[in-house]
């Protein structure tokens, strides 16, 4: 566990020193912010990084570092070479299927042409057999003779209706025909949209990790995206120091990218779910300013957890088992123990065996 504290001590009374006499200084109340320490890294306010859902090869990348992409943006289609070609395939068997199920095709076209003629073939057999029939009633032909009109004509009628069937039983199996092939033709579709990357956000692709032709694992990053002009910290903080953390509290941090400079944050979320390989909890930071961040950049940060007033010594002043060198009754100067707060590199906070305006020295004089 970390603690930082950021003492204001220009009126700390001042310290003194001379040839015989050891460095000294006079306790008074000073203001201290105490915070704790967090690390992580700088991400853009809303990002995404896509991955594989599964191994697949990288088809296409349609996208570039630095580009602007919109939220539904297709950047990038993952799958196997072959569904490709397996769509070219079904795509032209589709046309087919519907060249074949419409009266335009030839197979439909000859059997149409076969019924017309055989409907009139009917006609003109039914009515010799009308015609048979009523000679055959007047004893002007046998009756033998109007009989085999008759069996010609019924004849004619069942190659007719057995016609008319072919030709609507060739238009069922060729719409069915269709109705198969779209079905594994927007299966197919389905499986590729699956493994097409759409950007969900309004942003910038700021990292591209593979190149198109190679192959990923599952849950393997691709590229990560985001927004641009603002950004957040997501930190670690340990366990010890969580529950000392709250939404709202400022967050002071530096990154290598910008050194020897400070900015400003402030904590936006914390995530209530300890991560067990590192005994942290996430706390996220929104970032004061639109400054030109480069997003996953290291970050070191002091969380602000309190401000307020207290006494404070050098931590040089600090003997071993928490005690100093102070000036007691007669000006004799003896060891006192002490309730030592928050430390830093230069000053510790004292809560408790001092008061302001005690002398305390470096050394025993």
């Amino acid at each position: 566990m970390k603690k930082f504290c950021i003492l204001a001590l220009a009126g700390l009374g001042g310290l003194s020193s001379c040839k015989k006499e050891p460095a000294s200084v006079k306790v008074t109340t000073q203001a201290i912010n105490e915070a704790v320490y967090a690390s992580g890294e700088i991400m853009p306010a809303d990002y995404e990084v896509m991955k594989a859902v599964t191994s697949e090869h990288i088809l296409k990348i349609l996208v570039a570092q630095g580009d602007q992409v919109q939220k539904g943006q297709v950047l990038a289609v993952l799958g196997q070479p072959s569904q490709n070609t397996q769509l070219d395939i079904l795509g032209k068997q589709l046309r087919l299927a519907r060249q074949n199920a419409s009266d335009s095709s030839a197979r439909a076209r000859e059997l149409r042409q076969k019924a017309v003629l055989a409907r009139k073939q009917y006609e003109q057999d039914s009515a010799e057999a009308q015609n048979y029939r009523e000679l055959a009633a007047e004893k002007a032909v046998p009756a033998q003779e109007a009989e085999h009109r008759a069996i010609k004509a019924r004849a004619s009628l069942t190659e007719y209706n057995n016609l008319q069937y072919q030709y609507q039983a060739l238009l069922d199996d060729q719409k069915e025909n269709v109705l198969s092939v779209s079905s594994q033709l927007a299966q197919l579709r389905e499986l590729r949209e699956t493994h097409m990357l759409t950007s969900n956000i309004d942003g910038k692709v700021f990292s591209i990790y593979h190149t198109k032709g190679g192959t990923v694992t599952a849950g393997e990053p691709i590229m990560l995206t985001g927004s641009t002009g603002q950004f957040k910290l997501e930190l670690l903080v340990d366990e010890r120091d969580i529950a000392q953390v709250k939404l709202g509290q400022k967050v002071f941090f530096e990154t290598d990218a910008f050194a020897g400079k400070q900015f400003t944050a402030t904590v936006s979320k914390i995530v209530p779910v300890i991560q067990k390989e590192n005994r942290s909890f996430k706390v996220e930071a929104s970032v004061a300013g639109t400054a030109g961040f480069f997003p996953q950049s290291s970050v070191e940060a002091n969380i602000l957890i309190r401000q307020g007033n207290a006494l404070a010594i050098p931590s040089t002043f600090l003997l071993p088992g928490d005690s100093v060198w102070v000036a007691g009754a007669g000006g004799k100067v003896v060891k006192q123990k002490l309730n030592a707060g928050v430390r830093s590199g230069q000053w510790t906070e004292i809560k408790g065996g001092l008061k302001a305006g005690d002398l305390v020295y470096e050394k025993a004089p």
